[in-house]
């Protein structure tokens, strides 16, 4: 307990009793001793007695004095008898409304009815001194929290005769320390509840960094070494070698221009497993500038890029079966897309006999370096358990030395190179068919996300292969039961038209937002299931295919809305009817969901709106400028020369626009970019600057054939003709009437002098029509003796125009 720094009034309370004590054995021993000794002891019992005087007379300047602690004093019978202005101060009673009552008065009242006040005082008077941190109670009813010490008053006869409180108000910082544990738990638990999230702290001129644990690991540190604060060094060792040098460069800048410092970049872990992460940062330097402190956090972000990776594959894999052939050929694609995006060593199908005894390799795709399996593999090496595991439909094993049950399985795994696996099985009627098995070199742990991606990518496989059987002409019933059987993304249906009863696998009832299990019927769950714009070509459809007499058939794609969950989700059904004595008895068929198919089928749609509008649109231009160039050429050579060169400007705007997906461009960009040919190496002949701008993309095309033709008369006629003239650009913006304009000045200074030609070419036409038409402003060229200027003036706006949304 902190009553005060050096304890004062304990110490003198303590130097008191001491004085006393040693009082009363010397006038013991002086009424035994002899008369010899007597004036000696008279001499000492006065200098104790004068010792005592002082101790007494600090005591109550202490008491007297002290602002910050409430002294209380009571007698045995706990009746307070002394109360400082602090107590006042403090608790809220003066000293005459407390003096005579008992000091269980300051006490809460389940510390009285415990005993507590007693307690205290039987320490105290036993032990010496009693401490404690407590809640008490003020004269207006409310607590407080305070830090307290009890010790003993002895009287003149030495024995005890009252006790004193001495209490200071911890209230306050029991409050910030609480409020800073508080803080530093929800930090903490944020943290363990993000598992991706590490941090560090640099301390530069010591050069050691603290980290948490999950940082340490990312970079392949011990957490318990780590905790005690290691050299930078240590960690940088972690980093992936092709991102060592680039991270220790940007590092260093940070650190020393004390800028922000935000990286992605690989790791090595302590498993030697490489994560992906995202670094940021700030380093601060002290008064001199110099650098003090770099704390920072991390994310990993390796199961975020793997994710990219694994839906960027699914595209690939859609592209690869468009242009696929042959059966086989999509199917080689498809493993090895798999082993690609997984980072596996082997992918492949293997067909299993009758007996389950054996599997033959049908079809694989293996890694560089890799061995491929060929011929047949006996199943029972594996386990005597293995061919009923592969009857689930996934056996997923992360370590095939761990798993294996005997020296004699682990053998069988490493003779064909196998540290984790899957296996996807096919099975019908009870039976092993088909096992697509992924084969990893090394032990590795396989997310349910990629579980999900291999299944994505052998439904997508399945449907492609579906529309490739529906053009050989199979049996339409046969296949799409079958495939519902194999394929788990696909549902099926049963509708008995002789009972009325429909009769849906749980995965069709999924498709339409039910439950599994829940009963469902035509009339009452597929038709009000069915989204509104489709219902009427639904029934349509359904009615057209169960009339006998029509040859029909039902292959349709439609909208359905979940009953239970709301959602809307594509369907592509399709069925077949079975017709006895000319009459429909019965119309099977199967369900899938094609949501994600359509979604990429629209953004196709919408992509290829987009380029045809962009090449019409380009095509128009270089049609414009051919025919304005070449018409006022002087010869063939001087206007393909000309024409050239405009192309070559307006395929620099049309890098820069491709770069933002033709959204928008920055206007430094377009000015740096259509004039790098005309710039020498030191830059001194033309100087550009402005604020940060964005252009659309007819604004962007029309500015960098502007700046093309003014940029070759320069070079042919003006500034830049000779070896002392130079351009300078600027652009500002300013607000007028609530409208942002744009101000564009390109002036020519130090060349030839001017004049004013008697006609206009095409280059003058094209700057101060073209672009005074793309920028909706005026656009002026000036021919001053001294140098041409040419300015612009616009009013800019952020919201695109309506050929921007559609990229041109």
């Amino acid at each position: 307990m902190e009553l005060a720094q050096d304890d004062r009034l304990a110490a003198v309370l303590a130097e008191n009793a001491a004085l006393k004590l040693r009082l009363s054995q010397i006038e013991a021993a002086t009424r035994n001793d002899s008369q010899a000794r007597l004036g000696t002891a008279a001499e000492e019992i006065a200098s104790l007695k004068k010792a005592l005087h002082q101790t007494e007379s600090r005591y109550r300047l202490i008491v007297e004095s002290a602002v910050d602690y409430a002294i209380i004093a009571a007698d045995l019978d706990g009746v307070v008898t002394t109360w400082n202005d602090a107590a006042e101060a403090v608790l809220g009673w003066s000293e005459r409304q407390i003096v005579g009552r008992p000091i269980a008065t300051i006490f809460t009242p389940e510390d009285v009815a415990d005993g507590i006040p007693e307690r205290e005082m039987r320490i105290s008077l036993s032990m010496g001194k009693a401490s404690d941190e407590r809640w008490h109670l003020k004269a207006d009813g409310s607590r407080f929290f305070a830090s307290g010490e009890m010790m003993p008053l002895y009287g003149d006869d030495e024995k005890p005769a009252g006790v004193l409180k001495i209490l200071r108000d911890r209230t306050r910082e029991r409050k910030e320390r609480e409020e800073l544990e508080a803080s530093q738990e929800r930090l903490h638990l944020a943290l363990e509840v993000s598992e991706l999230i590490g941090t560090w702290d640099w301390d530069i001129p010591g050069d050691s960094v603290y980290v948490d644990a999950r940082f340490a690991r990312l970079f392949g540190v011990d957490p318990a070494l780590a905790d005690k604060g290691v050299p930078i060094e240590t960690f940088l060792r972690g980093v992936h070698p092709d991102d060592l040098d680039r991270v220790s460069a940007t590092i260093k800048t940070a650190a020393e221009t004390a800028s922000p410092y935000a990286q992605e970049y690989r790791t090595v872990d302590v498993d030697g497993a490489v994560h992906w992460i995202f670094a940021k940062g700030r380093c601060f330097h002290d008064s001199a500038g110099k650098p003090l402190r770099f704390p920072g956090a991390i994310v990993d972000r390796t199961a975020e890029r793997a994710r990219e990776a694994r839906q960027a594959a699914l595209l690939r894999l859609g592209d690869e079966f468009i242009l696929g052939e042959a059966q086989a050929s999509h199917t080689t694609k498809a493993l090895r897309i798999l082993g690609e995006t997984l980072c596996i060593d082997r992918v492949g199908y293997a067909s299993v006999d009758t007996g389950e005894t054996a599997a033959t390799i049908s079809s694989e795709w293996t890694a560089d370096g890799a061995t491929p399996l060929l011929g047949t593999f006996p199943l029972a090496r594996f386990g005597p358990d293995f061919v009923e595991e592969l009857r689930s439909g996934l056996v997923v094993i992360e370590n095939t030395v761990e798993h294996a049950a005997s020296p004699a399985i682990k053998e069988a795994w490493s003779e064909i190179g196998i540290g984790a696996l899957v296996n996807l099985t096919v099975v019908e009627g009870g039976r092993v068919r088909v096992i697509l098995y992924l084969h990893a070199a090394e032990p590795r742990q396989w997310s349910d996300e990629e579980i999900a991606f291999v299944r994505d990518v052998l439904n997508r496989s399945w449907a492609f292969t579906q529309r490739r059987q529906t053009e050989q002409a199979l049996i339409e019933a046969e296949r799409r039961l079958r495939l519902a059987q194999e394929s788990a993304a696909i549902g099926t249906f049963d509708y008995d038209l002789r009972t009325g009863v429909l009769l849906w696998d749980d995965r069709a009832r999924a498709l339409f937002g039910l439950r599994a299990g829940v009963p469902v019927s035509y009339e009452d769950t597929f038709l009000p299931g069915l989204h509104a714009d489709d219902h009427e070509r639904v029934a349509a459809a359904v009615t057209a295919v169960l009339d006998s007499t029509s040859s029909s058939e039902y292959d349709i794609v439609y909208r359905a809305i979940g009953l239970e969950d709301g959602v809307t989700r594509h369907i592509h059904s399709s069925g077949q009817t079975l017709v006895e004595d000319g009459r429909t008895v019965r119309f099977v068929g199967a369900m899938r969901d094609v949501t994600e198919q359509k979604e990429s089928e629209e953004r196709q749609q919408m992509l290829t709106r987009e380029l045809q509008h962009r090449v019409k649109n380009t095509l128009a231009m270089v049609n414009a400028l051919a025919n304005q160039t070449l018409r006022r050429a002087t010869n063939v050579q001087d206007g393909l020369a000309a024409f050239s060169a405009r192309l070559i400007a307006l395929g620099q705007a049309h890098d820069i626009l491709t770069q933002t997906s033709w959204t928008s461009a920055p206007i430094a960009a377009i000015v740096a970019n259509s004039l790098k040919t005309h710039q020498p190496e030191d830059e001194t002949r033309i100087s550009a600057s402005g604020p940060d701008l964005r252009l659309t993309a007819r604004q962007s095309l029309a500015l960098a054939l502007g700046l093309h033709e003014l940029a070759t008369n320069a070079t042919k006629y003006g500034a830049l003709s000779n070896d002392s003239g130079h351009v300078t650009i600027k652009w500002g913006l300013a607000v007028v009437g609530g409208t942002r304009r744009l101000t564009f000045t390109w002036r020519e200074i130090g060349g030839p002098p001017v004049e004013a030609p008697e006609t206009r070419g095409f280059g003058s036409r094209l700057i101060e029509q073209a672009m005074a038409a793309e920028f909706g402003g005026e656009v002026k060229i000036d021919y001053r003796p001294e140098g041409i200027v040419c300015t612009i003036e616009a009013a800019v706006t952020d919201e695109p125009a309506e050929d921007e949304e559609h990229g041109l």
